[in-house]
């Protein structure tokens, strides 16, 4: 019998790029969806989550907003942030006070998706904190 699949929690307030996600996870996680952040929190609430990906800019509450909540209360959950922006310091400074495991610049495809959590999971896995910018190709 297989163990369970690890659950992946997608958080993005466009329905395509929630799509987009749910087709590039649902072969290795359990994914779910969450189409704000405040939608995000209440999942977070229900259940065990292992991964969140969630988009940077939403309305009501960003990504890193929404990573900075739920830093001290999830500290294992592994965490991407995906992004059209490329503001080094507001990045940094996430990665540092949400220790963000990987950040993706869109657009980015599925490949290189799958790897930035490949990676994000390795690093929390290692409680390697250290800042790199993850580029898409």
């Amino acid at each position: 019998m297989n163990p369970p699949k690890k659950r992946l929690l997608a958080v993005d307030d466009e329905p395509d790029m929630l799509d987009f996600l749910e087709r590039v996870f649902r072969s290795e996680y359990e994914v779910l969806r969450a189409r704000s952040a405040e939608e995000a929190l209440g999942l977070l609430d229900q259940g065990h989550v292992d991964i969140i990906v969630t988009d940077q800019k939403m309305p009501r509450m960003t990504g890193v907003q929404l990573l900075e909540k739920i830093a001290d209360r999830l500290p294992g959950l592994v965490k991407v942030l995906v992004s059209g922006y490329t503001d080094v310091p507001d990045i940094q400074r996430a990665v540092e006070q949400c220790h963000i495991h990987q950040y993706v610049v869109k657009p980015v495809d599925s490949e290189r998706l799958r790897e930035a959590v490949r990676e994000a999971t390795a690093r929390q896995a290692s409680g390697d904190w250290s800042f790199s910018l993850g580029k898409s190709r």
